[in-house]
């Protein structure tokens, strides 16, 4: 009986357990929500369940995709902020660099003084200059004097010449030096006779380099500088001038640039032509009833034709008397030097025209005075062109010693011409 007793109240014991095992699982089941949807749920609910969840896991990968660029974007921009800071301040710091090497070398801050020589060549570019002062050691910084230039309006291009300079200029200096002709050093004298022709004094600027026979030539019938002297503006408009200027080209020693403008030449000539041709010159020229252009032609006559200054006088007399006098015949002056003008000689004519050639200028055709001067007069052959010797002599001719025969008749002149031995 016992053990009977025993076996029930062990079996009642399990039972009770049992029953408080299954309530605590209840009562923990109540305590949670449902998640795990049976297969006897509505199929449309878990439908919707399962999209729910695609989409949430969709967005939570798309913010974590974004967090992600934002923080890449983040470093990226500090990364990118800090190369433009070191980029500007690498900039600033070679900008500030080159400003203070450049101004240096703009004032000359420490170059040494040297007296160089600068052969710049005619119509040199900016960029040509530049380089030469470089090679001479006037400058350092070939960019920063372009600037300069560039800044200060600096000539794109420069007349030429040799200058003498110092490497211990500043830029404003120097470029003032290169183009003051003080500066230049490639000067040439030149010398010029009374009597030399248009023709002559350019062929002698040629050889002495300071400008080319063509250029000079065509100097010789500028404008340019009427309105620099009165007399060239008073010159007639004449279309058989052969040099308009002939006859102005005083003749003298000058201090000539090589390589020089023939118009800047030609006008050193034509202001010391106007300094010698004083207001007495000009009063007595007047009081003759001459232009200064008459007087010049005038006098080119006599000089070429005078052996000496003491025949000049001669010379004139006749000569005024021919244009003075009333005999038709003796209008026509017949001064040999006009026969070929502006060549001196026949044999300087061109060989296509030496056997027909007729000078504009031939007196021994012309009426009175040719349309210009022949050369170039000197201040004896002026003097005497304004006060000639007081004769009644019409002709006149040369041995071949150079002694002068005047004649008031042309059978007078015959009979000189037969003591001449030129009959």
């Amino acid at each position: 009986m016992k053990d009977r007793q025993e076996f029930d109240d062990e079996r009642q014991r399990k039972v009770q357990n049992f029953r408080i095992h299954i309530d605590e699982e209840n009562d923990e089941k109540q305590g949670r929500p449902e998640t795990v949807i049976s297969s006897y749920s509505n199929p449309s609910e878990a439908e919707k369940q399962h999209e729910r969840s695609k989409t949430e896991a969709t967005d939570r990968a798309q913010l974590a995709h974004k967090l992600r660029n934002d923080e890449k974007a983040r470093k990226n921009k500090a990364f990118f902020r800090m190369m433009w800071l070191s980029f500007v301040l690498l900039f600033s710091l070679l900008a500030a660099k080159y400003l203070v090497m450049g101004v240096n070398d703009m004032l000359a801050v420490g170059r040494q003084a040297v007296n160089v020589t600068v052969e710049v060549p005619k119509n040199a570019t900016s960029d040509q200059v530049t380089q030469l002062l470089y090679q001479a050691g006037a400058i350092n910084d070939k960019s920063f004097f372009k600037l300069f230039s560039k800044i200060t309006k600096a000539p794109k291009t420069y007349a030429g010449g040799t200058y003498q300079i110092t490497t211990g200029m500043d830029y404003e200096a120097l470029v003032n030096s290169v183009q003051s002709s003080t500066k230049r050093v490639d000067s040439v004298k030149v010398t010029f006779s009374e009597g030399m022709n248009a023709q002559e004094v350019a062929a002698k600027l040629e050889k002495n380099g300071v400008c080319s026979a063509a250029d000079a030539l065509k100097a010789f019938n500028t404008y340019d500088l009427d309105k620099d002297y009165d007399m060239l503006a008073e010159i007639p408009k004449d279309s058989n001038k052969y040099y308009r200027l002939e006859g102005y080209l005083f003749p003298d020693t000058y201090q000539f640039f090589k390589n020089d403008d023939a118009v800047n030449v030609v006008n050193k000539m034509i202001s010391n032509c106007n300094r010698k041709l004083t207001k007495q010159i000009r009063d007595k020229a007047a009081s003759e009833k001459l232009t200064i252009d008459q007087m010049l032609t005038l006098a080119s006559l006599i000089q070429a034709e005078a052996a000496n200054s003491q025949d000049m006088y001669e010379i004139s007399s006749v000569f005024h008397n021919r244009l003075a006098g009333k005999d038709p015949s003796l209008k026509h002056l017949g001064s040999d030097p006009t026969v070929f003008y502006p060549y001196r000689t026949k044999d300087l004519v061109p060989a296509n025209l030496r056997d027909t050639y007729q000078s504009r200028y031939d007196t021994y055709n012309v009426v009175g005075l040719p349309a210009g001067a022949i050369c170039n007069p000197g201040s004896d052959a002026i003097d005497a062109a304004l006060n000639p010797s007081d004769t009644s002599e019409y002709y006149f001719c040369y041995d071949k010693d150079n002694k002068l025969y005047t004649a008031k008749t042309a059978a007078e002149n015959l009979a000189n011409h037969k003591k001449a031995g030129i009959a």
